[in-house]
């Protein structure tokens, strides 16, 4: 099997898997301190459109983060383009469930809407300050915080699915040091803004 034919195979496979991983979540994305984060780039295809159970984010995420957690094993060199084997033939090494944290939230949809107006797409805002000084800013005190950065996605699920693929976003999802989340979801009042709307996701664990 030639090069190329492998990496169609393995993105045929990832792909696979990520639908998997979605559907079951349903029915039934590196940190500071320890380790660096990493932010997603943002999809060719951007879309601004909003959907219609968006009240619904903080469940739907937990569902499809969650589930990720229970159920991929590991993150390679290209995010979940490095399982090649189905979830359920993977030891999964055990991991919490992340819960919803409010002030969590917070922070992420303040540098969402910073990047939403401010015509700018880093972890690092204008202020220079990194998303652990964000979260200490904001009343969250840690012992790790991560971040997951996305732009152009319509749904929580499109911006899980880039996320999914990116080794830095995957191994984010199934840090088992992370035990809490946030996120937010901020369109652009800029009509001309080629992504149309912003994505933060913050995880974390608090001191005890």
């Amino acid at each position: 099997m030639s090069s190329w034919q492998a990496r169609l195979e393995r993105a045929r496979v990832a792909i696979a898997l990520y639908v998997a991983i979605v559907v079951l979540g349903i029915t039934d994305g590196h940190a500071a301190g320890p380790a660096p984060i990493a932010h997603a780039m943002p999809p060719t295809n951007q879309s601004s459109a909003f959907s219609s159970d968006e009240e619904r984010l903080p469940e739907t995420t937990a569902a499809l983060i969650n589930n990720i957690r229970r159920k991929l094993d590991r993150c390679d060199d290209e995010g979940m383009l490095g399982t090649l084997q189905p979830v359920s033939l993977q030891p999964v090494p055990a991991r919490p469930d992340l819960t919803w944290n409010g002030r969590l939230a917070l922070i992420a949809e303040r540098h969402a809407q910073a990047m939403a107006s401010q015509n700018f797409f880093d972890h690092v805002d204008p202020q220079g300050r990194s998303v652990g000084q964000r979260a200490t800013a904001g009343g969250y005190r840690f012992r790790v915080v991560g971040e997951n950065l996305a732009a152009g996605h319509s749904s929580v699920d499109e911006a899980m699915r880039g996320w999914l693929l990116s080794l830095s976003h995957c191994t984010n999802l199934i840090d088992a040091r992370f035990t809490e989340f946030g996120i937010a979801k901020v369109p652009s009042s800029d009509p001309a803004d080629p992504y149309g709307v912003y994505w933060a996701l913050v995880l974390g664990r608090p001191k005890e």
